[in-house]
């Protein structure tokens, strides 16, 4: 994981911890995938994915989290339950990161982004 995409993350949690969440867990790897932020508050589990573009980028992140790798955090999050057996509902969210290596912010956070059903 590059420098930037960390501090990303980081951004991410704290951006997270300022509306009363809990990170419970950042980079819980299984076999096939990775979770960058597993968070809690309020009875609520979200498993969520971060990406990152530049101000100057062209990209479009939410592109990236297509079916295949929705399918790779499913999974990845089907292993943390099973082993943790939360009481919480549980949410797929997407925190969409803009900025610099010096200043980030929160361009768009998508809650319940995606679902196991529409698999």
């Amino acid at each position: 994981m590059s420098e930037i995409s960390r501090k990303a993350e980081g951004f991410a949690c704290e951006w997270l911890q300022a509306r009363g969440w809990t990170v419970v867990a950042r980079n819980y790897r299984t076999r096939r995938a990775e979770i960058d932020i597993i968070a809690r508050n309020n009875g609520i589990l979200a498993f969520v994915e971060v990406k990152f573009a530049s101000d100057g980028s062209k990209t479009m992140p939410l592109e990236k989290i297509d079916l295949k790798k929705q399918a790779r955090i499913i999974h990845a999050a089907a292993f943390y339950l099973v082993k943790h057996d939360p009481q919480d509902q549980i949410r797929f969210d997407v925190a969409v990161v803009r900025g610099s290596l010096s200043e980030f912010r929160m361009a768009t956070y998508l809650e319940d982004a995606f679902r196991p059903e529409s698999m």
